[in-house]
């Protein structure tokens, strides 16, 4: 709250009282990632803080200094912002003439949050829909119609969208029109974090499973290099085995590399096993929590994409890859012992054959 007032931008910062018993930390992981030792281990998991209780803020900023978004621009130059620290909801006053919201509006907060943050030497993990999105909010909006009569009682409904329209939202009541972001956030706010932990295990268990089917690829060139050079003869093949066996002695075996490589992929599988349980347990908040708060289409469209790869996920062919590769090690490796058997037992016969002709 302190960084946001600091913020020209910032007009006003407001919030109730903290309710830290309802404060939750939860593990994240970066929309992409090329460091596979990352990928094994996850080193690079972030520690991601959501309020009990939100912080909420107005923002006023000059349409000519927000964000362009697919080369639009935002008409809007105020708005309401109600954040947990996982969720931030965005409204603002609608044109009269205004079906769709335009596609830059809100945009700004991202800039907003994200300075006050880095200034206190955090960072802001935003997920969009997908990793090369530029709209970096939910792709379903939704259309608010206050009515603020003190004589009313309060009352919220929300009206099931047709096609891509937003979802239609009616309150009720003795509302204050600059309350809307807080009182939408009080809806969304549960789905909204489940949903964040869905499309975050989502998004790893692809780029895990990118990072899998790269290593299976590797396996299969480094079994088929084996077999070409396998395929040069028997007495070329003899001296390779040799050389292999006088390698391994000395701790530098072509081997090395295949088990490590096999050893990589069995923990890559380990990790997607978790992650899915995880991706699962998530998707069960997000179903009660979405079903308690009438909010389901707000968020299945940003799910489908991830969820529809996660469910074509496949380590089978990873399996028999590693299984087939781990027959050969084993066949071979008894080879080159039995090789290896066969030439120190000739040697010693020779030895003693000597002897017994010195002593004839």
């Amino acid at each position: 709250m302190s960084a946001l007032k600091r913020d020209n931008r910032v007009t006003s910062v407001r919030t109730g009282p903290p309710n830290e018993y309802w404060d939750e930390n939860q593990i994240f992981y970066p929309i992409l990632t090329n460091n596979d030792q990352d990928l094994l281990s996850g080193a690079d998991h972030l520690h991601a803080q959501r309020f009990g209780g939100e912080i909420a803020f107005t923002v006023h900023v000059p349409g000519k200094n927000q964000p362009r978004i697919h080369g639009e621009s935002s008409p809007v130059e105020e708005y309401e912002v109600a954040w947990d620290g996982w969720t931030a909801v965005v409204a603002w006053r609608r044109g009269e003439d205004e079906k769709f919201p335009p596609i830059a509006a809100g945009q700004v907060i991202v800039e907003v949050l994200r300075d006050a943050l880095e200034s206190l030497g955090h960072t802001l993990l935003v997920q969009a829909c997908s990793p090369v999105c530029e709209h970096l909010f939910g792709h379903r909006d939704m259309r608010v119609s206050v009515w603020s009569d003190p004589s009313l009682p309060f009352d919220s409904s929300y009206k099931e969208p047709m096609g891509m329209e937003p979802v239609d939202v009616r309150f009720q009541g003795d509302i204050v029109p600059d309350m809307v972001a807080v009182m939408i956030g009080d809806e969304v706010f549960n789905p909204a974090a489940a949903f964040a932990r869905v499309k975050n295990g989502s998004r790893r268990i692809l780029n895990v499973e990118q990072s899998l089917r790269a290593k299976t690829a590797t396996l299969l060139m480094m079994d088929y290099a084996a077999l070409e050079r396998a395929d040069v003869g028997m007495w070329r093949t003899i001296g390779h085995v040799i050389q292999d066996a006088w390698g391994s002695l000395r701790g530098k075996g072509r081997g090395r590399p295949v088990r490590r490589l096999i050893s990589e992929i069995w923990l890559q599988m380990a990790a997607l096993e978790s992650l899915q349980r995880l991706v699962a347990d998530a998707r069960r908040d997000y179903e009660d929590s979405s079903s308690e708060f009438a909010t389901p289409k707000l968020f299945d469209g940003d799910l489908k994409d991830d969820e529809a790869g996660v469910a074509s996920i496949d380590a089978g062919f990873a399996r028999s890859a590693i299984a087939n590769k781990s027959a050969r090690m084993e066949h071979r490796g008894l080879v080159g012992a039995t090789l290896v058997a066969a030439i120190i037992g000739s040697g010693i016969g020779a030895a003693i054959g000597g002897l017994f002709t010195s002593g004839t």
